[in-house]
């Protein structure tokens, strides 16, 4: 489904519900943000999602708590609950159940890297799809870890600018044909003028892709520049701030790589949860794709 203007407003109000995932909002509240009733709303919210707007927001609370409790140990699970918007620590224990099979305590001590290789499995990494889709052995192929510290030693953090970026955004895909989606959108993009073969593409992830099923997926895929508005795209800001960045051409790292090899070994670096996860890509002299992976950090 391709967006619309009216569309694109749904993706305001699905960032405002990111940014505001620990907060009460009213489907009436969103729906007039989006211009619409409440029925409409959420009608055409769940054929662009699969997911009604409080089931995706519900998801969303979960995911986010499943990012805290594996990257912010210290921090109780009593707060992380009421962080991400459940009014007790009973109702958080059961949803969180429901959702990962276990409970919050088990996920916090491990839980987490068994439900990702078992339930999400291969398809948890977004960040090696990119515009080789004819590239099908590196797009099925099953994950497998580096070889340690191979990847931490290519890792610098650096701080990186605000950058403007027009997007499209692709919900329940992964793998090929994400990566499928996306060459698409690359090639519709330079045959119409928006964009030339020197243009640097980014691919956005705002929750962790090791926690988020496929038909879970959100994904917004784009370039820079906000100089020819066009109402069929999103428009957002990615923030600037720290990132760890790992450079790569030739190969397809994964954002899993960056945190196995590298940053669940860090002491001063910890994953900063209200930033996305950003890949760029852009082709080189020759033509070959070359481009980064950043994780956004902060200082523990």
């Amino acid at each position: 489904m391709k967006p619309t203007s009216r569309v694109s407003r749904l993706y305001e109000v699905m960032d405002l519900m990111l940014d505001s995932v620990g907060d009460p909002l009213a489907l009436k509240n969103l729906a007039a943000s989006a211009s619409y009733s409440s029925f409409h709303f959420d009608r055409i919210f769940r054929e662009l999602t699969g997911f009604s707007a409080v089931e995706y927001q519900r998801k969303r609370r979960l995911r986010r708590a499943a990012h805290l409790l594996r990257h912010e140990p210290d921090v109780p699970v009593l707060h992380i609950a009421q962080d991400c918007g459940f009014p007790s620590n009973a109702a958080f224990a059961k949803a969180f159940k429901q959702q990962f099979a276990m409970s919050a305590k088990a996920w916090r001590e491990g839980g987490w890297r068994t439900y990702m290789d078992q339930q999400v499995g291969r398809e948890s990494d977004v960040s090696f799809f990119v515009a080789e889709p004819d590239n099908l052995d590196v797009i099925l192929a099953p994950y497998c870890p580096p070889e340690p510290g191979s990847v931490a030693t290519r890792i610098r953090v650096q701080a990186l600018p605000a950058v403007t970026l027009r997007y499209q955004r692709f919900f329940g895909q992964s793998g090929a044909a994400l990566s499928i989606a996306c060459n698409n959108f690359i090639c519709e993009r330079e045959g119409n003028g928006d964009a030339t073969r020197a243009t640097a593409w980014y691919g956005v992830f705002d929750e962790d892709p090791g926690f988020t099923g496929e038909r879970e997926y959100c994904y917004d895929f784009g370039f820079g520049g906000d100089t020819r508005p066009d109402p069929t795209l999103g428009l957002r800001v990615l923030p600037a701030g720290s990132y760890a960045i790992l450079d790569f051409c030739g190969d397809w790292p994964r954002f899993r790589f960056m945190y196995e090899d590298w940053l669940d070994k860090q002491a001063f670096w910890r994953l900063d949860s209200t930033r996305p996860h950003i890949q760029k890509v852009e082709r080189d002299g020759a033509g070959k794709w070359q481009g980064w992976l950043a994780l956004p950090v902060k200082k523990r």
